[in-house]
């Protein structure tokens, strides 16, 4: 239920500033956001991930939890401050004329200040966020975990919508209201919560790091493919195609609706997974994991057409901001995503299978290759949606190819908690 209306709300709020804001201005509000949720979940969801793991672990022991989380917290502030400090040293890198300014986010956010402050303030919230939902999730406090996320998406719409009744129509605050909403949903979270930080004994740093570095290598590289559509047609477009990276983000966050409901699927795949590779039933995983990718691709197909053929209307319904996108671009977006479901899905068997690693190479070539398609040719849209296309392509043949090799020689298996299993979905926008 929180999932969805924080699902909802993201199409209320884009809505809503798209309506409030002329089309260049939104097109600087869609960058910030897509910058938020690539970097913010890319980076700040793998300490989720290690936390939920963590937590978990010392509940099932009758440890306290309280020294894991803190030092949780550290972590969270140090990936923060590391983000922060690369973006300024591009600034510096491009003022002295070393790189091009093309990347820095001065240029990708049209030079608004206070869009570029909502960035690096957003960065913060979503390490609070990410810390918040670890530690909610993985001590069973699942009512706190939806009314994060209801109360995230919420406050965004409505604090847009107050903007809009007042007539607000420059990005700044719409970009600042995109960035502080995480702050109000840690609020709404842990509202009445006890016992989250139990004292306990000390927690050294490797047992938040058993994975971490391979978790943030391919949750980087997944959340750079699935939000990087919209930063990339910002940095190809020409100086009169302004609003380009608007009118994308339109038809990405249609074309992805179905990536987000598949979510909940995700959230008990995990566990089940591990549970059947731990127990040796390697028959089972197989066929539960093969079923669940015939859907998605057979669905899939249907759900591709379909958004050929509705998915313009639908946006011309929703958003102001829709020139330039047809029948081809809702139905490469939407093939696009269905071949991420399916290379998820195999991911997560790969991770029960304890090969992180491998599932982590595999979304840091495809983002390699999704770069490299992206610059060849030279229509705007279509080389960003083949580029997503193609590096999708070869997450799954990647995904599958080592599920193979991986399932005739099974290492020794950990069993994945709920929470973890949770914290790994990674399309939440």
């Amino acid at each position: 239920m929180g999932l969805g209306v924080s699902g909802i709300a993201t199409y209320a709020f884009l809505a809503v500033a798209d309506r409030a804001l002329d089309p260049e201005a939104y097109a600087a509000v869609g960058v910030l956001w897509s910058l938020l949720f690539a970097v913010g979940n890319g980076v700040m969801q793998p300490l989720e991930q290690e936390v939920a793991r963590a937590v978990s672990t010392r509940r099932a022991a009758g440890i306290g939890t309280g020294p894991v989380v803190k030092r949780a917290a550290v972590i969270g502030a140090g990936f923060t401050a590391v983000v922060v400090l690369v973006a300024l040293l591009v600034e510096q890198l491009a003022a002295a004329g070393a790189i091009s300014d093309r990347f820095t986010l001065g240029h990708l956010l049209d030079d608004d200040a206070a869009l570029v402050a909502a960035f690096l303030v957003g960065l913060a919230a979503f390490a609070a966020g990410h810390l918040t939902r670890g530690t909610l999730s993985s001590n069973g406090r699942f009512r706190g975990y939806a009314l994060f996320f209801g109360l995230d998406g919420l406050s965004r719409v409505v604090l847009a919508g107050l903007l809009a009744v007042a007539g607000v129509a420059v990005a700044g605050p719409y970009g600042v209201v995109a960035a502080i909403a995480p702050f109000i949903g840690v609020g709404a979270g842990l509202v009445g919560q006890r016992g989250l930080l139990e004292p306990g004994p000390p927690a050294e740093w490797s047992e938040l790091t058993r994975a971490l570095g391979w978790l943030l290598a391919g949750t980087a590289s997944l959340a750079l493919i699935v939000q990087g559509g919209t930063i990339a047609v910002d940095v190809l477009a020409a100086p009169d195609e302004a609003e380009a990276a608007g009118v994308f983000l339109n038809g990405l966050v249609i074309a992805r609706i179905p990536l987000f409901l598949f979510q909940a699927v995700l959230a008990s795949l995990l566990p089940r997974l591990s549970r059947l590779a731990g127990s040796g039933q390697l028959d089972e995983f197989r066929s539960t994991l093969a079923r669940l990718v015939a859907t998605i691709l057979v669905g899939g197909a249907v759900v591709t057409v379909a958004a050929a053929v509705v998915g313009p209307p639908l946006i011309d319904a929703v958003f102001s901001s829709s020139a330039g996108l047809g029948a081809r671009d809702l139905g490469l977006l939407t093939a696009t995503f269905v071949l991420i479901m399916a290379a998820v899905s195999v991911d997560q068997a790969l991770i029960a299978l304890s090969g992180h690693r491998l599932m982590a190479t595999g979304w840091v070539l495809s983002l390699v290759v999704f770069v490299v398609v992206t610059a060849l040719g030279d229509d705007l849209f279509l080389r960003v949606e083949l580029g997503l296309l193609a590096s999708s392509l070869v997450a799954l043949a990647w995904m599958a190819g080592w599920l193979r090799r991986r399932l005739a020689h099974p290492p020794e298996v950990i069993e994945v908690s709920f929470a973890e299993a949770v914290a790994e979905a990674p399309m939440q926008d």
